[in-house]
């Protein structure tokens, strides 16, 4: 389990937020980076929390592999297209899991220790939030 996390973009949303019981929040934020997996722990997933993204809550996250499919040829496909590399993040386990996906829609674990390149924005209540008391 080795990733880095590169911040593109930060953005304060003034307004309109709601916490988790729904009353008017201010401080949302939109977080847009880059998670580079240095070496993938197999089925267990990678850890990723609020706090690795500058949040204090995630309440929205989209995530993607950046380079899903290379478009090479895979000898032993018998020439087929190479797997498609797709990544899912469960908020329950605040975990994130790649997974290839072949052209039968087959799914299997990539390999342990495995690189990738992950692309996430993400929106939630920022980290640098102003408490008020």
């Amino acid at each position: 389990m080795a990733k880095t996390i590169s911040f593109r973009y930060r953005s304060f949303l003034p307004g309109a937020g709601f916490d988790s019981t729904g009353s008017p929040k201010q401080g949302k934020t939109r977080i847009v980076g880059v998670i580079t997996v240095s070496s993938y722990s197999g089925g267990e997933g990678e850890p990723l929390s609020a706090n690795d993204l500058g949040l204090n809550t995630i309440d929205s996250i989209h995530i993607r592999v950046a380079d899903e499919n290379t478009g090479a040829m895979s000898a032993a496909a018998g020439g087929g297209i190479a797997p498609t590399r797709k990544v899912s993040y469960t908020k329950s386990t605040g975990h994130f899991y790649l997974y290839n996906v072949d052209s039968d829609g087959q799914i299997s674990s990539i390999a342990s220790a495995a690189t990738e390149t992950v692309e996430f924005d993400a929106f939630g209540d920022s980290a640098m939030d102003v408490e008020l008391l």
